[in-house]
């Protein structure tokens, strides 16, 4: 089975906590985050809704379920979507970690569980949204919150 993970890391001169801030908090993630809708609780279930592509047979709508927590270190939720509401073709994780690091913190984002062919290639498109967000649309959030 054709498989790929998507690997991230990037490195914040801040500690984790406002990095963690800007994962966690509704009202600061809302600036750079498709979740609109958004409380760090296990279980916690959310949609997020982006243009549908017909052609990669999606109808736009994102499935979201808070799957682990652990304060400043590691958050993770599933990814979920397909052509219709209750049938998914893409079921993937996503996971940012934390890590203090040189007086500042490393972020991590795993976003795991692209199999076969069409997931691949939304797995490359997915690759260069996760670092366009997290380069521009975080920092930018971020710095508005913070300096």
């Amino acid at each position: 089975i054709m498989k790929r993970d998507i690997k991230l890391k990037w490195f914040y001169p801040y500690p984790p906590e406002m990095i963690w801030e800007c994962l966690t908090n509704p009202e600061i993630l809302r600036q750079w985050s498709p979740m609109k809708d958004f409380k760090p609780e296990i279980g916690f279930e959310c949609q997020t809704q982006q243009k549908p592509r017909p052609a990669q047979n999606w109808d736009g709508i994102m499935y979201h379920k808070i799957l682990e927590i652990d304060p400043l270190k590691r958050l993770s939720y599933s990814f979920k979507g397909g052509p219709k509401p209750g049938v998914t073709t893409l079921d993937t994780v996503v996971t940012w970690m934390l890590e203090p690091k040189d007086g500042g913190t490393e972020l991590r984002l795993e976003h795991t569980g692209f199999t076969g062919p069409k997931n691949m290639l939304t797995s490359f498109i997915m690759e260069m949204g996760w670092k366009k967000i997290v380069n521009k649309s975080l920092k930018k959030a971020f710095e508005a919150h913070f300096l």
